[in-house]
């Protein structure tokens, strides 16, 4: 009959707080890495979210008989569906600020929406997105 393995007593005494210093040091760099990632993630899903506003705001400016307000209250509606708070939209035509109502066949008129990444970020001060998100399309009134 073999006789099994025994750890020694005074070899586990030794080591019976390792674990959980382990789990101490390195529980708060996981979290750190996973909530940077949920941050991340949040950001590159707004910006989706602007620029598909920006491209539904735009498709509308060129359509006839729309004004800037009509374009301004669809966006400003996308965005407030998707909870996305603090955008500033800016229309053009021919580059410059225009009224799209004015606006003549084959002006280039474009749609641009600017967002603070303080407004994006799912923490609270210090998050992990810095700068500004923009967004921008730009069509050819028909």
């Amino acid at each position: 009959m073999r006789s099994r393995w025994k750890p020694n007593a005074a070899v586990n005494t030794r080591r019976a707080g390792t674990s959980a210093v382990e789990m101490a040091i390195v529980a708060p760099l996981l979290f750190l890495f996973i909530f940077g990632l949920f941050d991340i993630a949040h950001g590159f899903m707004v910006q989706h979210l602007i620029q598909d506003a920006t491209r539904q705001g735009c498709r509308m400016a060129i359509c006839p008989q729309k004004t800037n307000q009509m374009v301004l209250a669809k966006i400003n509606r996308l965005l407030t569906i998707e909870g996305v708070k603090g955008a500033t939209t800016t229309i053009m035509v021919n580059k410059a600020s225009g009224d799209v109502a004015t606006a003549k066949a084959g002006d280039n008129i474009s749609v641009q929406i600017n967002l603070d990444a303080s407004h994006v970020s799912l923490f609270a001060s210090n998050g992990f997105l810095k700068g500004q998100f923009k967004a921008a399309c730009a069509m050819r009134r028909e």
